[in-house]
C-alpha cells in the first residue's frame, strides 16, 4: 500500500497576468520504509509539491491520496486531522516559537491530538528532545540554541504525534555539515522503522542517504533513480 500518492496532479500560479505550472499533470506513488529525495532547480515545483502532500495547499487539478484514501473528500476539519497525526512537517527555517522553551515546542502539537494525556506531554517531549540529542537543552529558547539544535527541536516536534509520513523541505540548507550529517542519518533510521520519508534538497550528499532520487523539472518527475 502506497503511503502518499498524487493522481493527474496541477498546481498554476498566475503571475502577472501568466499561469506558471509549479507541478504539471504529476502521478506518483510514494511508498512507506522508503526515503525519497527531491532535487531540481529552484522554480522546478518542489517545495509546492510538498506543501500540496502535506495538504497545506490545494491542487488545481488532480488528487492527493494517504492510505489509498482520497483526500479531496475530506473537510478542513478532516484535513487537519490528517496533517496534525499522520504527516510530520520538517523545514530550512525551523518554525520555532521564539517565545517558547525548546521542549514546550515539541509539546505543541501534543495538545491538540486528543490520543495525549496533557499531563504526560512534557515529559514525553523532554524525552523526545533527549532522542535527538538536546537533553541538555531542553529548557533553551530557541535564540539559545545553535542552527544544528533548532532542527533537532523542529524534528523532535514532528515525530511528537508519531506520524508515519514525513516531509522535509531543504532540512539542512542551514546546517554545517556536522548537523547535516546528523539529520540525513535521523531522516534515514526513520525511514528504515516505516515510515515514508520525502525530502527535496539542492544538496547532491542526500543522495547517499536515499533509496529512491528523482529529479525534478518543471514541475515533472524526470530521471528517476532507484
Amino acid at each position: 500500500m502506497s503511503a502518499i500518492s498524487i493522481l493527474n496532479a496541477t498546481k498554476i500560479y498566475q503571475l502577472k497576468g501568466t499561469s506558471d505550472k509549479a507541478i504539471n499533470n504529476l502521478s506518483y506513488e510514494f511508498e512507506y520504509n522508503k526515503l525519497y529525495v527531491i532535487m531540481g532547480h529552484s522554480g522546478s515545483g518542489k517545495s509546492t509539491l510538498i506543501q500540496c502532500l502535506g495538504l497545506l495547499d490545494e491542487l488545481n487539478e488532480g488528487k492527493v491520496f494517504i492510505d489509498n484514501n482520497d483526500t479531496s473528500k475530506l473537510s478542513e476539519k478532516e484535513k487537519n486531522k490528517i496533517r496534525n497525526s499522520k504527516i510530520g512537517f520538517i523545514f530550512q527555517n525551523y518554525y520555532l516559537n521564539n517565545t517558547m522553551r525548546a521542549y514546550e515546542n515539541v509539546m505543541l502539537p501534543m495538545l491538540i491530538n486528543k490520543n495525549y494525556n496533557n499531563k504526560d506531554i512534557k515529559k514525553i517531549s523532554k524525552e523526545m528532545l533527549s532522542e535527538v540529542g538536546l537533553s541538555e537543552r531542553v529548557n533553551h529558547y530557541p535564540k539559545e540554541l545553535s542552527g544544528g539544535e533548532q532542527q533537532r527541536v523542529a524534528i523532535a516536534r514532528a515525530l511528537a504525534n508519531e506520524p508515519d509520513i514525513i516531509l522535509a523541505d531543504e532540512p539542512t540548507g542551514n546546517l554545517d555539515e556536522e548537523n547535516e550529517i546528523y539529520i540525513l542519518e535521523k531522516l534515514r533510521s526513520l525511514a528504515n522503522e516505516g515510515k515514508c520519508v520525502i525530502v527535496v534538497s539542492h544538496n547532491a550528499i542526500v543522495k547517499k542517504y536515499s533509496d529512491v532520487v528523482i529529479n525534478m523539472k518543471k514541475g515533472k518527475f524526470e530521471d528517476l533513480i532507484i
